[in-house]
């Protein structure tokens, strides 16, 4: 577990940097020099650079929450079934919460809930014209 311990802490450790690079960045519109083309090149790089530090902020919870199951020796135990997350797993994917049967079943849910999802919002289409 130290191994993956050492890898959660230089994840969080890249991480809090890059999000303190993203918030000292300083965008300035100057709008004497340029055109709405810049404009909204300046914009769009904003709303990208939100978009990755709130990715990124959302990853450092993930990688803080691992931590703590870390220190409280709940790390590495499957949420659903309780047993053991193989540790090649778990180098692999440090904030899996599941083991690889869990998710999967996890996973082929989603999808067939999202197809019934689709189904039914085709049907009420369809059937509105």
């Amino acid at each position: 577990m130290e191994e993956i311990k050492h890898l959660l802490l230089e994840e969080k450790a890249a991480l809090l940097l890059d999000i303190q690079e993203k918030t000292n960045k300083e965008y300035k519109i100057n709008s004497e020099i340029g055109d709405a083309i810049d404009s909204s090149v300046e914009e769009q790089e904003r709303e990208l650079d939100l978009l990755l530090k709130d990715r990124e902020q959302a990853r450092l919870k993930g990688i803080e929450n691992a931590l703590q199951r870390m220190e409280s020796d709940d790390f590495g135990y499957c949420e659903e079934c309780g047993e053991n997350i193989s540790k090649k797993r778990l180098l692999v994917v440090p904030l899996t919460r599941m083991c690889i049967n869990c998710q999967s079943t996890e996973e082929r849910n989603r999808l067939t809930q999202n197809a019934f999802s689709r189904a039914d919002y085709s049907s009420q289409v369809l059937s509105d014209e």
